[in-house]
């Protein structure tokens, strides 16, 4: 997959209005492009040591080129918007000092907390959170830590369908030679990676699908998983019914939990007055403001966890319609 942030050679005249943006994901990136191009002075904090969020840190290279996202980022910092990096807000960042510094403030820090099974054992040794293991391991091939993420060797559970579990159990098999098992809840056609599956299949991953995990079973490490059999659903938001006496066990050498992400809005936002909806994303209308004036959100942080073309067209989007505010409140 190719990125391009860029959407203009040059960028239109100075209008002398600043705007910070908090995140520097595929949302908070666009934005930032699309922000300069009309003119706008535009900074772009971010809490890792380098611009391009999961692209970078959590999509193995054999998915998105990293030369080709470091080129794109390269692309918008030359057309003068400034990155700041190692900067999180709640630690070394405020965002109500911001919006005293800057005419306007984006946030667009994504889904950085992987949802657990909440289930008994789910804390015993090589289970990993599958978010946590690949921003690791990708850390790691970048050469920003120095340890080696755990290693993913024998039979590897991988519960979930999606993107990054399919990712997780790609590399499980061509760093580690691992036998992965996929573990679905539905069936593999409605899985949000199904275009993917037959990959896996060529690659030696087995799948099973219409199971729930109900507990991790050992001593002080995985052992086993136990799971219960569910009735096939047509759909991905089709409620699963558990098939009674269905319970049976697989042995695992470890288990990674893909199950879904969380939005991560920074913190102190609801100090500040804006409100947080019930899933955990930040609430804003139609023009992508919160309920805090000058303060908007665009990405998964504001609608959930998606992909990155949609993350983007967020970005693009919120960058437009922050223009057009500033426009007005002069």
């Amino acid at each position: 997959m190719i990125i391009r942030f860029t959407t203009c050679t040059q960028p239109a005249p100075e209008t002398g209005r600043k705007v910070a943006i908090v995140g520097s994901g595929p949302a908070g990136i666009a934005a930032a492009s699309q922000l300069r191009c009309l003119g706008h002075k535009v900074s772009v904090f971010d809490r890792l040591p380098e611009p391009g969020g999961m692209l970078l840190f959590a999509i193995p290279e054999f998915r998105i080129p990293k030369a080709n996202v470091r080129e794109s980022i390269k692309a918008v910092a030359q057309m003068g918007v400034d990155f700041y990096n190692e900067t999180e807000a709640g630690r070394n960042l405020k965002i109500d000092e911001l919006l005293g510094d800057y005419h306007a403030v984006l946030i667009s820090t994504g889904t950085w907390k992987g949802k657990k099974l909440n289930v008994p054992g789910e804390d015993k040794r090589y289970v990993y959170n599958a978010l946590d293991w690949i921003f690791h391991f990708m850390s790691y091939k970048l050469g920003y830590v120095k340890t080696e993420p755990p290693e993913l060797r024998g039979r590897v559970g991988v519960v979930g369908a999606g993107l990054t579990a399919v990712d997780v159990a790609e590399l499980a098999v061509h760093e580690y030679g691992a036998k992965p098992v996929l573990i679905y809840r539905r069936p593999m056609s409605v899985a949000p990676a199904k275009h993917m599956l037959k990959h896996l299949e060529e690659l030696g991953v087995e799948f099973l699908e219409n199971v729930v995990p109900v507990e991790v079973l050992g001593g002080n490490k995985i052992e086993s998983l136990r799971l219960v059999r569910v009735k096939p659903t047509t759909s991905r938001t089709a409620k699963t019914e558990i098939i009674p006496g269905s319970e049976f066990e697989i042995e695992l050498d470890s288990l990674v939990v893909a199950v879904g992400l969380d939005p991560t809005p920074p913190p102190g936002l609801r100090e500040m007055g804006a409100e947080i909806n019930p899933n955990g994303s930040i609430k804003i209308d139609e023009n992508y403001m919160t309920t805090v004036k000058g303060l908007f959100a665009a990405g998964d942080v504001a609608h959930g966890p998606s992909n990155i073309g949609l993350a983007m067209r967020s970005g693009r989007l919120a960058a437009q319609k922050i223009s057009e505010w500033l426009g007005k409140n002069k």
